[in-house]
């Protein structure tokens, strides 16, 4: 199994050891319960951490569970490397998985993003097998019986905020935003739902690309910077109906297209067969996307076994066979993309 771009900075390893036994004698003294939705309902995930900081940002960031409901895993976040706290050195720079303890343990958690990576890796860990987590943005675009429900996915520059930005201005197709960068389908009815986030952790960049002006126009409170980074003007948590407006929906659609933005020149072609699409979409193998396009199989899931990989193409070769895969080359203007996408989508 290849080494993925998320698995070289911070890879997902098994512990031998105990986990609840390595942090029973410390002092964690918050502790958040988000409620994350799915097609089939909800995963409630417990965020236990010594950092008041990234608590209140994982409090403001997702939707609250029931008070006394248990959790169906667990986010144990240390702000300081393991040394601090009497352990060696083997736990830092790894993120650690019992399966048995459906429980992840991080040391020298400094930044809000890495949270959002281990929340999406241990949601597909904890899922059924009819739920697949998709990288990308999840919306429907058109109405009435010609209406598509679609995930718009690609690697980090490809084009995706580009051409939603694209699509919200589209006057002939109205647009419903389901999730911004990630979210759950169901691989029987394609149902896919949005996560329940109150607060979208987005790049300060996509959200004036998609909201051009925003910081003159937003309300009060309607954001907040990320603190955790170390350019704190780098991301925010912002409200998704101040980026959205009206798109942001809470409501459902059933995805039957799957569009993959790539940035390749404009003689490239896409690839003609399943199993090269499949390839392609793990970044494996003989093709050009594999330095354009972030896998599906990356290190924001938990990928500590090659069963861990079997799983999720698995769960993907599903989705494939049940949609229909869309490549769309951002390989000219802004409006190209957009024309290119709805050629592609609502044809």
């Amino acid at each position: 199994m290849g080494v993925s771009y998320y698995d070289a900075l911070l890879p997902v390893r098994e512990p031998g050891a105990d986990p609840p036994g390595a942090v029973a004698g410390i002092r964690l003294p918050y502790r958040v319960l988000a409620s994350i939705s799915v097609p089939a309902g909800r995963i409630v995930l417990a965020f236990v951490s010594d950092s008041a900081r990234l608590s209140r940002m994982f409090a403001a960031n997702w939707a609250p569970a029931r008070p006394g409901q248990q959790p169906d895993a667990t986010l144990c976040a240390l702000a300081r490397p393991a040394r601090v706290y009497g352990l060696d050195g083997r736990w830092d720079q790894a993120r650690w998985w019992s399966r048995e303890h459906q429980m992840m343990l991080v040391f020298g958690f400094g930044s809000y993003r890495l949270a959002k990576v281990c929340v999406r890796g241990i949601c597909s860990a904890v899922s059924g097998e009819d739920t697949v987590f998709v990288h990308g943005c999840a919306l429907s675009v058109g109405a009435g019986p010609g209406r598509r429900g679609v995930v718009i996915t690609g690697g980090s520059g490809a084009g995706k905020t580009t051409l939603v930005a694209g699509l919200l201005q589209h006057r002939g197709y109205p647009v419903a935003v389901l999730n911004d960068d990630w979210g759950a389908v169901s691989l029987a009815g394609g149902d896919s739902v949005s996560t329940g986030e109150r607060m979208l952790h987005m790049k300060t960049g996509s959200v004036l690309a998609l909201r051009p002006g925003f910081f003159a126009t937003a309300p009060a409170g309607s954001y907040a910077r990320d603190l955790s980074e170390r350019d704190r003007a780098a991301r925010m948590l912002v409200a998704p109906e101040s980026v959205y407006g009206a798109a942001w929906s809470t409501g459902t659609t059933v995805v039957d297209q799957v569009a993959v933005v790539v940035r390749e020149p404009a003689d490239w072609r896409p690839p003609a067969r399943d199993g090269e699409t499949v390839r392609a979409l793990e970044s494996e193998g003989d093709t050009t996307l594999i330095h354009h396009h972030e896998a599906f199989f990356n290190g924001s899931l938990i990928l500590a076994a090659e069963q861990d990989k079997a799983r999720e193409e698995r769960r993907y070769r599903r989705l494939l066979a049940r949609t229909t895969v869309s490549w769309i080359n951002n390989c000219s203007t802004p409006e190209a993309l957009v024309d290119n996408f709805i050629r592609a989508i609502m044809k």
